[in-house]
């Protein structure tokens, strides 16, 4: 249950494409959403059955099978079975064999089609729906509806992403990429204290030595800026989905590829498309790791292309993990 509900939908209310306007400088600090935006992070199977309110969804497979091939399929074998009804506004659904229930805010006419939305709390800018199409998929979208982005990400970090305070974390495993080999350790309190927004566009880390710019975001896409010092580098970014045949093929050819991957093939690990000047990253390792002694050296013969693309790749899901849903 909880790996499909993450799989649901979270919307971005923000732009059919996001612009950057300048905030008294000559250097963008804003990113303005158009109302009708949003971005989908991720699909699913439905069905539903109201005479006993039935919900089953059925997240997409992709996998590699025993002989070494990538194996798709649009429903996998592992679907969640729930009971889901609905009460005026209020959609509320729960696993089979458990007895709590997870309450939403229900905006449709035909149930469960409509988008479900996290039930809304003050101030809070970044908001996680599900839409439930007629077409029989769930989405997760994701929805902003603030002013100042990289401010409401610090806050949803903080405050809204409990995976936060674990070592596993997308945003706690690029911050300690930083730290010297040998004294890697990760300590929550110390890392949350560390973020800051300085621009509305801008998160930084390690005093405002590691920063990252975020730009250009559209319904799939946008641009990360990893910046060490005064250098900066861009890495464009497109979100793949296990939903669809290509991406997931796309994904496996990744995998394939790296020369450091885990021995068993996650969709998870290589669900976005990244695409960034090799060598900008390259200089940038190069220069932490001779000014400020980090981004340790990997041992004799291992690739430095392989070390540019992790840091590339956790970059953006630093981003991304403040996005989506628990």
């Amino acid at each position: 249950m909880k790996t499909t509900l993450k799989l649901l939908s979270i919307s971005v209310v923000a732009a059919g494409m996001m612009t950057l306007s300048g905030c008294g400088d000559d250097s963008p600090t804003h990113i303005e959403f158009d109302e009708n935006f949003e971005m989908v992070l991720s699909k699913a199977s439905y069905y539903y059955h109201p005479k006993d309110s039935l919900l089953v969804i059925t997240p997409p497979e992709c996998k590699a099978s025993t002989l070494g091939y990538v194996v798709w399929n649009k429903e996998g074998e592992e679907p969640d079975s729930m009971k889901a009804y609905r009460n005026g506004d209020i959609a509320s659904i729960r696993p089979l064999r458990e007895y709590e229930w997870s309450k939403y805010e229900y905006n449709g006419k035909s149930f469960p089609a409509g988008i479900w939305y996290e039930p809304k709390a003050v101030d809070q800018n970044i908001m996680n729906a599900k839409r439930f199409l007629k077409s029989g998929v769930v989405e997760e979208v994701f929805r902003y509806e603030g002013k100042c982005f990289a401010s409401s990400l610090l806050h949803q970090l903080m405050k809204k992403n409990q995976s936060i305070v674990q070592a596993d974390s997308a945003l706690a495993k690029f911050y300690i990429m930083f730290q010297p080999e040998g004294e890697k350790h990760f300590d929550a309190k110390e890392m949350l204290d560390d973020l800051r927004a300085p621009k509305c566009n801008k998160l930084t880390m390690y005093s405002g030595d590691v920063s990252i710019g975020m730009n250009n975001f559209t319904k799939n896409s946008g641009t990360v800026t990893l910046g060490f010092g005064k250098q900066t580098c861009n890495i464009k970014f497109k979100l793949r989905s296990a939903y669809d045949k290509a991406d997931c093929e796309a994904a496996f050819g990744d995998f394939k590829d790296d020369k450091n991957a885990e021995r068993t093939f996650n969709f998870d690990n290589y669900s976005e498309w990244v695409d960034y000047d090799i060598y900008c990253i390259k200089r940038l390792v190069l220069n932490m790791q001779e000014e400020k002694k980090i981004l340790p050296r990997k041992q004799a013969g291992e690739n430095d292309d392989a070390v540019a693309d992790e840091l590339a790749r956790s970059a953006v899901r630093a981003v991304l993990s403040g996005m989506r849903a628990e």
